[in-house]
């Protein structure tokens, strides 16, 4: 895959992950958890949950997982996921579902959460579909902004299987918008 090219000293791509990957998304994860659990985010999980390296290989086992590396480095990682009726209900096949965006510790607000959703809005166009779709916690007031700064609408609340007391805020871009920032 080609990189993707941001400035003259950085460069950036995107691949499928692999079990060799493992203990660094591991370490990914628990960074991005790290960061949601400051944000009083407790999504996945309370202050000292984290993640196994169990867990990420059984979500490599089950999902597209990806790699965003910068100058070769692993920086980040997400999945993408064609259907998601346990957030969205029963839906027609036109979007492709974002989860999971995490940034390694260090390398926040360098753009690469809009890289990455980007990257998906790319693939969702390429099999025709319209919506670049994801979910977070409605309480996480500055992951919620940042999904809106990014040209996100809110298009539903819903609470969270299980929780009782989280609500997950549902949303959704057209590709078309994403591909228009692209560079």
């Amino acid at each position: 895959m080609k990189p993707i090219e941001r400035g003259a000293m950085t460069s950036t791509s995107i691949r499928r992950a692999t079990a060799t990957d493992v203990p660094t998304l591991t370490q990914i994860r628990n960074d991005a958890h790290e960061k949601k659990v400051a944000h009083c985010d407790y999504a996945w999980g309370k202050e000292g949950d984290g993640f196994s390296e169990t867990w990420v290989l059984d979500s490599l086992s089950r999902r597209d997982v990806y790699v965003v590396e910068q100058d070769g480095t692993p920086v980040g990682t997400f999945s993408l996921d064609w259907d998601d009726e346990a957030h969205w209900g029963p839906q027609e096949p036109d979007a492709g579902y974002v989860h999971g965006i995490c940034v390694r510790k260090g390398f926040n607000g360098r753009g690469l959460g809009s890289i990455a959703i980007d990257w998906c809005a790319g693939k969702v166009s390429a099999l025709n579909r319209r919506f670049v779709r994801l979910d977070c916690d409605v309480g996480n007031a500055k992951l919620c902004a940042y999904y809106e700064s990014l040209g996100f609408n809110r298009v539903g609340l819903k609470p969270m299987p299980d929780s009782g007391a989280y609500i997950w805020s549902l949303y959704e871009k057209s590709v078309l918008q994403l591909s228009s920032r692209r560079p």
